[in-house]
């Protein structure tokens, strides 16, 4: 028993002892990455600056995010979400940055661009201190520093995971593992050698964020560079930033368009219907089915839909298609029952939260009974116009199936932010490729 113990104890003893290793290394290791983070804050704090837009009524900010300097110059990035209110309306904002110093200083946009999030913008009064700009090709795992000034409580640094582009978006993202909060937009993301390789720009919580690549900062520097907008108080006039912002908008949803019209499609089954499923990798779509048996009839639901949203302004956004299929099927429902459950579900337009009535106009609808895949079917097509932008829209297509009494399939197509040529090249293809399963419905 005696020599039992001994083992036992010397076992202890010498798990003891690796187990407080193991503990010692990891608070090194951990020590190591806190000593790294608060060498590049003090390293790039100066660099690092708080925007706030100003209410020149009151006098006050009325919104507030992060930038930083990458320009001897003076050239500061940030998001166009951050100093959007005063491009829209510089008679009534104006934009300043706020320095690690307390200095407060004018600025003026120089350039924007809308699809990605980013401005530039330029100070009155340089200072020495400056980014340098890196690359966002990174190995997923790789250790990177997010910089800004959260909450308006003080500037701040996170640590984080660089977790590689996000193949599921129509413009490049980093995924970064790590806390971005409301304030820190429009400050930089770094790598170990204090160089900028992304820009905060939004986040999903739980640590999920995303990050701007540096390259498309790098595209709109060389844009300013190349022709430099005369500045007023706040950059160019409000009508020349909407024409700026009208001819981002038709050429990147030209660009998207072609990449959606030219591949074949994937299809997908949805009750008796073979319909179009995911267009490209962007899409990602969700499902459902239900048999109903007290109510005499089961569905079939599907939801296509982007992730990706372009931010216009406070309550304006773009950029998005989705689309959703309905199949709905009686069992033992009479005609006239069927007939009111399937029309309750054919409401369009849907109401859209994506825009207010300052942006847009109402919706104008036309419909029309036409044959799709072999069927008769009623199809809706309703458009409203951006007021800003007029020549974009945004589109609901709505159709259903109207010639049988104890089925049918419902459909629904928005894509918001398309000029009319676009559009209807879209929804030809769209309905073209609904087809029929059932050799009793063709």
């Amino acid at each position: 028993m005696k020599r039992k113990n001994f083992i036992i104890t010397k076992f202890l003893m010498s798990a003891g002892v690796v187990w407080t290793a193991a503990v010692l290394a990891a608070a090194a290791w951990g020590q190591s990455m806190t000593d790294e983070a608060q060498a590049i804050y003090e390293s790039c704090n100066p660099s690092v600056v708080q925007i706030q837009v100003i209410d020149l009524a009151t006098g006050k900010k009325t919104s507030i995010g992060s930038g930083f300097q990458f320009t001897p110059e003076g050239h500061i990035a940030t998001n166009f979400h951050v100093v959007a209110e005063a491009v829209h309306s510089p008679q009534r904002f104006r934009v300043e940055s706020v320095r690690h110093d307390g200095v407060t200083d004018p600025a003026d946009v120089l350039d924007i661009d809308v699809i990605h999030d980013l401005a530039v913008i330029r100070g009155h009064e340089n200072q020495a201190a400056y980014l340098s700009l890196g690359h966002s090709d990174l190995s997923k795992g790789t250790h990177i520093y997010s910089m800004g000034n959260p909450f308006d409580l003080g500037m701040s640094i996170v640590e984080g995971i660089y977790n590689g582009l996000m193949e599921d978006s129509l413009y490049k993202k980093i995924l970064f593992s790590g806390s971005i909060n409301p304030g820190m937009s429009g400050g930089p993301a770094l790598n170990k050698a204090r160089e900028v390789i992304g820009i905060n720009v939004s986040t999903a919580g739980n640590e999920v964020s995303f990050l701007v690549p540096v390259e498309h900062l790098e595209e709109l520097y060389a844009r300013v560079l190349a022709a430099p907008p005369t500045p007023g108080p706040s950059g160019v006039s409000g009508s020349r930033w909407k024409e700026r912002i009208a001819g981002q908008l038709t050429e990147n949803q030209d660009q998207y368009l072609k990449r959606l019209l030219d591949p074949a499609w994937d299809t997908l089954e949805v009750g008796e219907a073979k319909v179009p499923g995911e267009l490209l990798k962007v899409f990602k779509c969700w499902g459902k089915s239900e048999d109903k048996e007290k109510d005499l009839y089961n569905y079939a639901y599907i939801s296509c839909s982007t992730s990706d949203t372009i931010f216009l302004s406070p309550g304006f956004s773009t950029g998005n298609i989705l689309y959703k299929y309905f199949w709905l099927a009686s069992k033992g429902l009479n005609p006239i029952r069927f007939y009111n459950l399937y029309e309750n579900r054919f409401r369009v337009p849907n109401p859209y939260e994506n825009a207010g009535e300052e942006d847009v106009t109402n919706f104008q609808c036309d419909n029309d009974f036409v044959v799709v895949g072999w069927r008769d079917t009623k199809v809706i097509w309703c458009a409203r116009q951006y007021k800003k932008f007029p020549g974009l829209y945004d589109i609901n297509l709505s159709l259903a199936l109207v010639d049988r009494n104890d089925r049918g399939l419902l459909a629904e197509v928005v894509v918001l932010g398309i000029n009319k040529a676009n559009a209807i090249e879209f929804a030809r293809k769209f309905l073209k490729e609904i087809q029929w399963q059932n050799s009793s419905l063709k």
